[in-house]
C-alpha cells in the first residue's frame, strides 16, 4: 500500500491531480480503517499509469472514464483520438500552407478581399478555418456556463440568507433552480447545471461565487491544449474588440497601426494578469 505521497513519487503526477482523477471517478483507492487516509494499491498506481498514457495523448477525461467502465472500449477510444489527433495535424497543415501564401510584407500591401475569397474556397474544400471559429463559440458559452458570480442584497451570514441569495438570482436571470444542498456550501440546479457555491468577500461586501460540477464540457470535446487555448481567447474578448472598433475607426496608417497595436499589447497584459489572478485563486 502506498500512501499519496508515495503515489505521487511513484507515478510523477501531482496529488492535486490524482485527487482530480477520484473526483471523476477515474479511481478508488481504499481509506485507511483508523485515521481515513487514502491508500494506492499496486492496482491503483498502474491505473494512474494508465490514465498519464491517455493524457498525454489528449484523450478526454470522460473517453477515460469510459475506456475504465468499459475495458473493451479502449481500441475504440484510441481509434477515435488517432483520427481527432490526425484532423488537428491536417489544421495545422492547412494553416502553414496559408501562412505561405501570403506574400505581402506590410499590411498597407495586405488585401484582406484577396485572402478571405482564398479561405472561402478552401473551407468548401474542407479546411478548418470556419472549425476555428465553432470551437471558440463552444469554449465561449462553455465558459459562460462553468462559472459565474454575483453581489447578493445581504451578507450571507447563514445558510438561510444563502439559499435566499440563490432563489432571488435566478429569479431575476429568468432561470430555473433547484438546492439540492443547503448550507454555506450549497449545491443547485440552474437550468439543469449542477453548480455548487460558496461566499468570500471583497472591499464591497459578500460576493457569491458558482462553478458547475458538471464534468461534460466543451473540454472533452477538443484537446486540452486547443481547448485552453480558445479560452485564453475569450478571456481576451474585450480587448481584441476594442482592437476592431479602433482600426476600424481610426487607423488611417502604419503609424496608426503601430500605436492601435501597442494599445492592444497593453488591454492583452491586463487581461492576461486578470486571467493569471483568477486562475491563481480559484
Amino acid at each position: 500500500m502506498s500512501n499519496i505521497k508515495e503515489a505521487e513519487e511513484q507515478t510523477g503526477i501531482s496529488r492535486a491531480n490524482i485527487r482530480y482523477y477520484e473526483k471523476m471517478g477515474l479511481l478508488q483507492p481504499k481509506r485507511n480503517e483508523k485515521n481515513g487516509y487514502r491508500e494506492y494499491r499496486p492496482e491503483d498506481i498502474k491505473r494512474i499509469l494508465q490514465i498519464k498514457i491517455l493524457r498525454k495523448l489528449d484523450v478526454p477525461i470522460e473517453e477515460i472514464k469510459d475506456t475504465f467502465d468499459r475495458p473493451e472500449m479502449l481500441g475504440k477510444v484510441i481509434q477515435k483520438q488517432k483520427e481527432r489527433l490526425e484532423k488537428q495535424r491536417a489544421e495545422l497543415t492547412d494553416a502553414i500552407d496559408f501562412c505561405e501564401e501570403i506574400k505581402e510584407e506590410n499590411l498597407g500591401e495586405f488585401d484582406p478581399q484577396y485572402y478571405l475569397k482564398k479561405m472561402d474556397e478552401k473551407e468548401k474544400k474542407g479546411a478548418v478555418f470556419a472549425d476555428l471559429l465553432n470551437d471558440f463559440k463552444k469554449v465561449s458559452k462553455a465558459e459562460a456556463e462553468a462559472r459565474f458570480s454575483f453581489r447578493p442584497d445581504t451578507m450571507c451570514m447563514n445558510p438561510e440568507e444563502f439559499e435566499e441569495a440563490l432563489l432571488q438570482y435566478a429569479s431575476e436571470k429568468g432561470m430555473k433552480i433547484v438546492i439540492t444542498k443547503k448550507g454555506m456550501y450549497p449545491e443547485f440546479m440552474l437550468d439543469g447545471i449542477p453548480y455548487s457555491a460558496y461566499r468570500h468577500f471583497s472591499r464591497f461586501g459578500a460576493m457569491i461565487e458558482c462553478e458547475t460540477t458538471n464534468a461534460k464540457t466543451a473540454e472533452h470535446e477538443m484537446s486540452p491544449k486547443r481547448y485552453h487555448m480558445f479560452k485564453w481567447l475569450h478571456r481576451m474578448e474585450l480587448p481584441t474588440f476594442l482592437l476592431i472598433l479602433i482600426l476600424v475607426l481610426f487607423v488611417r496608417s502604419v503609424e496608426g497601426f503601430v500605436l492601435a497595436m501597442i494599445f492592444y499589447a497593453i488591454c492583452g497584459i491586463v487581461a492576461y494578469s486578470r486571467y493569471f489572478d483568477y486562475t491563481r485563486n480559484s
